[in-house]
């Protein structure tokens, strides 16, 4: 939803401010606050792979300075699985994005208004203010972009999104940075027991960039020969015969993932090794 600004002026607790809001998004928040379960939220972790880079997307408050964990609200009449990939879908427009649920989040000072001058200068009515500003617990889920080019669609109370690499976590409002940790851990944990690179990694990619994908998950650096053995040893990488170009010396060879093989693998007991 597109982000507009008024000039219009109200009085809210004796003092004047400039709204920042459109009607329209304040009809719209509104409208979510009467048909969402209070003090219940939902914030996704959404993942891409680009440039070499695990990164995350981050959405600010209209005319704000601190950036967010995409969220939303549970509706009254409807699961909080169902919430979350709703929210999802409404941030990407992508309707087939697998979700994985890895926590709740809940300290007793957990809100909005808590720590945050932004949402005082919106200029919002009382109503919405007090709704939004109350303490949360949120229910955290990650989900994974194969398509870097994804843009972020904004809600009625922010005004853009970014990228961020993952170790640039560190400045997010509320517990956002603890969350994206904790996101980050999910990842790892889930690397052997779901279905991670298929959602990762383009159609065809080289061991090298696949090798850089581990790194960025764990977190650590691994050794390119053991790594390379581990997984030419796995069964689920297939020669494309075809190699990266503009190399110096021998080039890379671009391997792709065989679906059924690597599904297989998830069901057994393997380790790292790496």
């Amino acid at each position: 939803m597109s982000i507009f600004y008024s000039n219009t002026i109200f009085r809210q607790n004796k003092r004047q401010i400039m709204i920042k809001l459109s009607t329209e998004n304040i009809d719209a928040l509104k409208k979510i606050i009467h048909t969402s379960i209070p003090q219940l939220s939902i914030n996704t972790v959404i993942f891409r792979f680009h440039k070499e880079e695990l990164q995350f997307a981050v959405v600010q408050l209209v005319d704000g300075n601190t950036w967010f964990v995409p969220g939303g609200y549970v509706f009254q009449n409807e699961s909080v699985d169902d919430a979350a990939r709703r929210n999802l879908y409404e941030q990407t427009q992508i309707n087939d994005l697998v979700l994985f649920q890895f926590g709740s989040f809940g300290s007793s000072d957990r809100s909005i208004g808590s720590d945050n001058n932004d949402i005082e200068q919106m200029g919002m009515p009382d109503e919405i203010h007090g709704w939004i500003t109350q303490r949360f617990v949120t229910i955290a889920y990650y989900s994974i972009i194969s398509d870097p080019i994804t843009e972020i669609k904004l809600g009625p109370l922010y005004g853009s999104a970014k990228w961020l690499n993952i170790e640039d976590k560190e400045n997010l409002a509320m517990d956002h940075s603890f969350i994206v940790a904790e996101a980050r851990k999910a990842l790892a944990r889930d690397l052997l027991s779901q279905p991670l690179l298929l959602s990762f990694m383009p159609a065809k990619f080289t061991i090298p960039e696949l090798q850089k994908l581990y790194e960025a998950i764990l977190g650590r650096s691994v050794d390119r020969g053991n790594f390379r053995k581990r997984m030419l040893k796995s069964g689920f990488l297939i020669k494309t015969g075809q190699v990266q170009g503009n190399a110096r010396q021998r080039p890379p060879e671009f391997y792709r993932i065989n679906s059924e093989n690597f599904l297989n693998s998830l069901t057994e007991d393997v380790k790292l090794g790496f």
